[in-house]
C-alpha cells in the first residue's frame, strides 16, 4: 500500500481469494482480506480485487493419500454444496484482461472460477484418471486433518489456518458470496481436463 501511494499508482489489480468477504475466519485467506480492506481505503486509486476459488493444484497435496490409501478428502465435503474450482491458467487470463483493459473504477470484486463440482465427484474423476476407479471422498474430523498436516511438516500456524479454511468451506460461509455474485463467465479448464494433468504427475 505504501508503494502504491509513493509511486502514484492509480489502477490496482489485486489477486485475492474466494472467502475474503468474510474478512476473518477463513484461515490463510484472512491475510488477503486484510489487504482488500487496506486497498479499499486508498483515495483516488481504482482497485479490482480478483477472487479465485479453490485451486485445482491443491489436490496435488492429496496425491500421497490417493496413491497410498485410495481415498481423497479433507475436513469438508459431506454437505450438498459443490466446491468451486479454478485453474491457474484461467486466473492468468482474467488477470491479463484486467491489466490490459484497466476498465474498472472504485473498488470492485470479480470472482474467478473454472468449474463447480461436488467433492465426491472430484474424487471419482481424479480416481479414474490415476487408475483408482471408485475412489471415495472422505470428510475427516478437524483433529485428524490437523495431525495429518503436521506430520507432513507444516507448522502449527499454517496447519491450523487450513483447518479453519476447511471449516469455512464446510459451513458454506466461504463460498456464499460467490454463489450470490457468480462470474459472468467461467474459465476453460474443467475438472476432466485437469485430471489429465494430475494423472501425468501421479503416474510418472
Amino acid at each position: 500500500v505504501a508503494a502504491i501511494q509513493a509511486n502514484g499508482i492509480k489502477k490496482v489489480v489485486q489477486l485475492s481469494s474466494i472467502g475474503a468477504h468474510l474478512r476473518q475466519g477463513a484461515g490463510p485467506i484472512d491475510g488477503l482480506a486484510y489487504l482488500e480492506v487496506a486497498l479499499e481505503k486508498l483515495e483516488q486509486v481504482d482497485v479490482k480485487a480478483l477472487r479465485p476459488s479453490y485451486f485445482y493444484y491443491n489436490f496435488y497435496s492429496m496425491m500421497p493419500l490417493m496413491q497410498g490409501m485410495g481415498i481423497a478428502g479433507a475436513n469438508f465435503g459431506n454437505s450438498q454444496e459443490k466446491l468451486v474450482l479454478v485453474h491457474t491458467d484461467d486466473i492468468a487470463a482474467v488477470v491479463a484482461e484486467a491489466l490490459n483493459s484497466l476498465d474498472f473504477a472504485g473498488f470492485t470484486v470479480q470472482y474467478v472460477s473454472s468449474d463447480e463440482r461436488h467433492p465426491s465427484e472430484i474424487a471419482a474423476v481424479l480416481g479414474t484418471a490415476i487408475e483408482k476407479p471408485g475412489m471415495p471422498w472422505i470428510t475427516f474430523p478437524d483433529e485428524q486433518m490437523l495431525e495429518g498436516m503436521l506430520q507432513t511438516g507444516l507448522s502449527q500456524t499454517i496447519a491450523s489456518g487450513y483447518v479453519q479454511m476447511g471449516n469455512a468451506i464446510q459451513s458454506g460461509k466461504l463460498q456464499e458470496d460467490y454463489w450470490a455474485n457468480p462470474p459472468a463467465q467461467k474459465g476453460k479448464v474443467k475438472l476432466e481436463q485437469f485430471a489429465k494433468e494430475f494423472a501425468k504427475a501421479a503416474l510418472a
